[in-house]
């Protein structure tokens, strides 16, 4: 698989190599889209979990229950 990166990005990834962060270019670019698949992942778990509790707060009737400023 080939990728073609952006100028500013090849450039920054050149540097990283350069620095010795990285042997090569393909590990830093595999290693940033495992990064990515894993925050996707963590963030799509965070999303189900507020769904699921703002699910079990508005089952057990506990919206009608919360003193909200300015709403009588």
């Amino acid at each position: 698989m080939g990728v073609t990166l952006p100028a500013d990005l090849e450039r920054q990834v050149e540097r990283e190599v350069s620095s010795g962060r990285y042997e090569t270019s393909d590990q830093l670019i595999a290693d940033a889209i495992r990064y990515f698949f894993d925050e996707r992942d963590r963030n799509q778990r965070r999303i189900d979990s507020l769904r699921r509790m703002g699910q079990a707060v508005d089952d057990a009737g506990l919206y009608e229950r919360v003193s909200v400023p300015g709403r009588d």
